[in-house]
């Protein structure tokens, strides 16, 4: 064979993959767009967004087509190099697109079976008809299955390229390995466009593969499955580039989100939830009653690190402007990670979708592997969620993809916690026994509650089949309550979710034992908030009041190094603690010295102790209101101003991000928040309304709920909320007109500063 022979891929074989993916792509964008995120309609906004940034939305389509491409390009080159060395080189075209539909109709499945959560809103709001379907999958598959018939077929096709190759060892035999090489190392590093550029030069080039020597692709082969090994050796060089700090022991906060304190050891059929945070429970002290400072997860981070109150630092909710988020990491406003590096500490983030707050602002991390959160993003999400042949490869659920589009690690529907696991695993590789610190945030429990397979069954009704069966839709204008079956339900999805976190924080707990870690690590078991389940007339979800117990009691147990000499015979404390206390605890752990005054307290003191000696009081407030409509009691009890989605703004000098950045939105949503404070035996709660301010004291114990008012008439009364009114004035510089707290403006304090 000459240098003049016949391309091996055809351009043939071109044609016919753009035809299939431009009908796909249009196929699935027609009939499977949808401008709702969580059962939340944005349509309006993404389109007003849209017609703002028409460039940005072109883009992420030529993005997600592009992946699709790629994607095609490969599944047809694979089965027409399969049909050439069976010597059936013209395959008709329907015959190529039958086995591309088969194979990606398989990875539909074991993808919807893995994370039904993903595919909800097209079998439940778009097209119901068909959820009948995915209720057999799941009910009566698992992914194994169809991992096993594509793995046979990839098996097929590997034993006859190694056939080809040991019987005739020719330049086309070594030029397919090459191929089939190339394709799975972009498939798995996600390079799509160097994959298309691959694919230009085929297609163009391709015919001149017998004019390189038969030691060429030796070494072409060789190179290749060098650059697999890569990563690992990455890993390892990096690690020689840090500087050694030894003896200073490995720090790790580990939060999920929404994790309720009363979760923690909760039986189900005889069964603990939650078996590996109870056995590390048992080398930990236990902070039994425990609580956030605000049931929001960005300026609940922002407390937990900084060590102030969101009044003070001004990220008081999910969508701060510009100026606010500045303030974090400012000298007033150092973090953990910022405190730790003046000692020698390499700190990171990792997480799933609610983490995006980390990159949003500079908390000091060096390296933050977590996802964003923009209005780009969230176009490329939902429109790569539009297509369905698309999703498994984006996911990973099929033979180790999930690396194309790093937006989709926002997915709020994406439950899975093993691809952060394995990043929490790259980062004890890379740091060894070095100082450092890991931020691990975890959003499994986060609604809409998405635990992957076999997790979504754990504690759900197998016979129950409705929009609930696989995650909790959230609309915060519908008031209306489940009913008793619907209820039970979103309880099992939510305790379901609460296990597979158990099972990531088992893992965990593994690797540091494994790599001889754990005992001289510090380890800090936490949540940013708790989670309402319709508790009484508390109806679901978090930031939105601050009667009960669910939305701010939250777990904190502390793992200290076994050398520290801070071993005592009593491991529970049940005085009432903060989040703001973690950082105190951490600064007095390693001797920094603060300068500043902060509210919370360190727990050092205490450890050994059940209770403080004196009386304490802990301080929270809650988030922005989502929704001006519904007929929750919290809706009637509140200062209204207009629905999130008309109070955002997009915008573009910051990446696109979304902000609140009005700044007569930003005070009146400062001005209308809840407030409380609370000791271990009752509860004060601050309601300020258009027709006055309205007080709740609740006796936290004989009243867990909060049902029964006890304000004016108890002794307490008086005392909490002059507690409150102190608390306010002094962290915010608030002011008083009547009842009424004045916040602080942001202009105010930087006029003062």
């Amino acid at each position: 064979m000459g240098p003049n022979q016949a391309p091996l891929f055809p351009i043939r074989i071109l044609k016919i993959t753009l035809w299939f993916t431009v009908f796909f792509y249009l196929f699935f964008l027609i009939f499977n767009t949808s401008f709702t995120i969580m059962g939340v309609d944005v349509g309006d906004f993404l389109k007003q967004y849209l017609g703002a940034f028409f460039g940005v939305y072109l883009s992420t389509t030529v993005k997600v087509f592009s992946v699709f491409l790629f994607l095609h390009l490969s599944l047809f080159s694979l089965i027409h190099l399969t049909y050439h060395f069976l010597k059936r080189s013209d395959v008709p075209w329907y015959e190529l697109s039958a086995w591309v539909i088969l194979i990606e109709s398989l990875a539909l499945c074991h993808s919807m079976v893995s994370f039904p959560q993903i595919y909800g809103e097209f079998f439940f709001f778009r097209y119901p008809s068909f959820a009948p379907f995915l209720y057999f999958l799941t009910d009566h598959t698992s992914p194994g299955y169809f991992s096993f018939v594509l793995g046979f077929l990839i098996l097929g096709f590997v034993s006859i390229l190694f056939r080809q190759i040991y019987f005739h060892k020719n330049k086309e035999s070594f030029f397919s390995l090459v191929h089939v090489l190339v394709l799975g190392l972009i498939h798995t590093s996600g390079q799509y466009m160097i994959g298309i550029l691959y694919f230009v030069i085929l297609f163009w080039q391709g015919k001149h593969y017998q004019r390189i020597h038969v030691k060429s692709y030796g070494l072409i082969v060789f190179l290749l499955f060098f650059i697999y090994l890569v990563p690992g050796l990455w890993n390892q060089i990096e690690a020689l580039t840090h500087s050694k700090e030894k003896g200073k022991p490995p720090v790790f906060i580990i939060a999920a989100d929404s994790l309720r304190y009363d979760k923690i050891a909760h039986k189900l059929n005889g069964q603990s939830i939650t078996p590996n945070i109870d056995l590390f429970a048992k080398d930990s002290y236990v902070f039994h009653d425990h609580h956030t400072t605000i049931p929001r997860t960005f300026p609940s981070w922002a407390d937990l690190l900084t060590g102030k109150y969101a009044m003070s630092h001004k990220v008081r909710d999910m969508f701060p402007s510009p100026e606010e988020k500045q303030r974090i990491g400012s000298s007033s406003f150092l973090t953990i990670q910022q405190r730790l590096k003046e000692i020698g500490y390499r700190s990171y983030a990792i997480g799933s979708f609610a983490a995006d707050i980390f990159p949003r602002a500079n908390f000091g991390f060096d390296e933050v592997l977590a996802p964003n959160f923009n209005a780009r993003i969230m176009t490329v999400q939902r429109t790569a969620e539009s297509q369905l042949f698309l999703l498994p490869f984006l996911t990973g659920s099929w033979f180790s993809g999930g690396m194309y589009l790093e937006e989709m690690d926002g997915l709020s529907t994406w439950g899975d916690g093993s691809r952060i696991i394995d990043r929490f695993r790259s980062i004890l590789k890379r740091e060894g026994d070095d100082a450092f610190s890991v931020t691990y945030f975890s959003s499994v429990i986060h609604f809409p509650y998405t635990p992957a397979y076999p997790y979504y069954k754990t504690f759900t009704n197998p016979n129950y089949y409705g929009k609930y069966k696989y995650l909790k839709f959230v609309d915060p204008t519908n008031s209306t309550v489940p009913n008793e079956e619907e209820t039970k339900q979103i309880r099992g999805l939510f305790d379901s979710a609460v296990y597979a976190f158990d099972a990531e924080f088992g893992d965990i707990i593994s690797d540091l034992k494994e790599k001889g870690i754990y005992d001289e690590a510090i380890i800090i078991l936490t949540a940013d908030h708790g989670e309402s389940l319709y508790e009484d007339i508390h109806g679901q979800g978090h930031g939105e009041h601050l009667r009960g117990e669910a939305v701010t009691r939250v777990p904190l147990m502390i793992k200290f190094p076994n050398s520290a000499s801070l071993k005592k015979p009593n491991h529970e404390f049940f005085g009432i603690t903060s989040s703001v206390d973690i950082y105190p605890t951490l600064m007095d752990f390693f001797g920094i010295s603060t300068k500043q005054n902060y509210p919370g307290q360190s727990l050092l003191p205490i450890l050994g102790n059940t209770n403080w000696t004196e009386d304490r009081l802990v301080y929270a407030e809650t988030g922005i209101w989502f929704s001006d409509a519904g007929d929750h009691f919290f809706q009637k009890q509140r200062i209204p101003y207009p629905n999130i989605l008309s109070l955002h703004q997009v915008i573009p000098e910051e990446d696109y991000q979304i902000m609140i950045t009005d700044p007569i939105y930003r005070e009146t949503i400062a001005f209308s928040k809840h407030r409380s404070v609370q000791n271990s035996d009752f509860k004060l709660i601050y309601i300020p309304t258009r027709q006055g301010v309205l007080f709740e004291l609740y006796d936290r114990k004989k009243d867990p709920l909060n049902q029964k008012n006890l304000y004016p008439n108890h002794p307490m009364a008086a005392k909490m909320k002059d507690a409150l009114y102190k608390t306010v004035i002094q962290w915010e510089e608030a002011t008083l007109a009547g009842e009424y707290l004045i916040p602080s403006s942001l202009t105010e304090i930087n006029e003062n500063e």
